[in-house]
């Protein structure tokens, strides 16, 4: 629909376009969380409970999903619209418009924005893993190396990829072991990405931060050499984005160095390095991300972040190298513009 219909709509019928508006993300957030009760859906929504349910009861009028005691779920036909809703949504909402300006803030080409706020609702996780989910084959063909990071955006955007036609594309992970959750490691990542993708992987059997004499003493091992080759001849990275402070505590960075980093003006950390608000890194705490260093000169860097209080650490990593493209959503937008 041509952007001018929905300024109209917006000026001569604002009333109707929230309607829609509301409606449309209704709809998006049961296709995430479904099935999915009304009381639940308002609090995930901020909205009051007796506007979910007088929503939920038009849609389910007009055969758009349906209500049982598990909660609320989609039907075909809302499945088939949901596409055109959320297109629709975009755009009432301005998203596509905030798109082009961060576009062009931060010199990246490709900028995607979820709804929503991640700091608010941990669900519009899911909406942005999607997103980017959905945008990460077109950097793909066959023979192509993608490397990634672990943590919970990554792992979103693994469960979300959609099927398609088996691609022969080799999975690497861009990060060593890190603490002990092992279902938001780089290397279970990658290993789940490879396989809705139907290609190969290979893990990374050594921690995120040893020291250089036992990397060197490593480095001997075949397994561990291939798959730092293979790093080093990445095609694709796709990584997600910290704040220094934030990323530091939960690396367990002992006190004083971590002290130090955010001294020297650190503002984000992404694969293991941290980067000051020029995008210049002040300190690299992972072994293994010294090998993206040597990365090729047209390596696509896909980053994937969300939440307002990432806004100057998204920033930042923008300006560290040539970005191809930024999935994040409206929270870290909103604030990103306002910096």
């Amino acid at each position: 629909m041509p952007e001018e219909l929905f300024t109209l709509m917006k000026t001569i019928a604002p009333d109707l376009a929230e309607q829609i508006e509301r409606r449309a993300l209704v709809l998006e957030r049961i296709d995430a969380l479904q099935p999915v009760g009304r009381r639940l859906l308002a609090g995930r929504l901020n909205l009051p409970e007796r506007e979910v349910r007088s929503i939920a009861a038009t849609l389910k009028d007009n055969g758009l999903i349906e209500l049982t005691a598990a909660g609320m779920t989609l039907t075909s036909e809302a499945e088939t619209v949901l596409p055109a809703a959320r297109r629709f949504s975009r755009e009432l909402r301005g998203l596509t418009k905030m798109e082009t300006a961060l576009s062009k803030l931060l010199h990246v080409p490709r900028v995607y924005v979820a709804a929503g706020d991640a700091d608010r609702d941990p669900h519009v996780l899911h909406e942005v893993g999607r997103l980017a989910a959905s945008k990460l084959r077109s950097f793909l063909k066959s023979g192509s190396t993608l490397a990634v990071t672990g943590g919970r955006t990554m792992l979103e955007l693994a469960h979300a990829l959609p099927g398609g036609t088996p691609m022969n594309v080799m999975v690497v992970p861009a990060r060593g072991g890190i603490g002990r959750a092992l279902e938001t490691q780089a290397n279970t990542v990658a290993s789940q990405i490879a396989g809705r993708l139907g290609g190969h992987h290979r893990l990374m059997h050594l921690p995120d931060d040893v020291d250089d004499a036992t990397m060197a003493e490593l480095r001997k091992l075949s397994d561990i050499t291939e798959t730092l080759e293979l790093l080093q001849r990445a095609d694709v990275v796709l990584y997600g984005i910290g704040r220094a402070d934030d990323m530091g505590q939960k690396r367990q960075l002992p006190s004083e160095l971590l002290a130090g980093v955010l001294q020297r003006g650190a503002k984000a950390e992404a694969y293991g390095c941290y980067f000051n608000a020029d995008g210049d890194v002040v300190y690299s705490a992972s072994s293994v991300s010294r090998d993206l260093g040597k990365l090729k000169p047209d390596c696509a860097m896909i980053a994937v972040a969300a939440g307002a209080r990432k806004a100057e650490a998204i920033r930042a990593v923008m300006y560290s190298r040539p970005q191809s493209m930024l999935v994040t959503d409206e929270g870290a937008a909103k604030a990103i513009l306002e910096l």
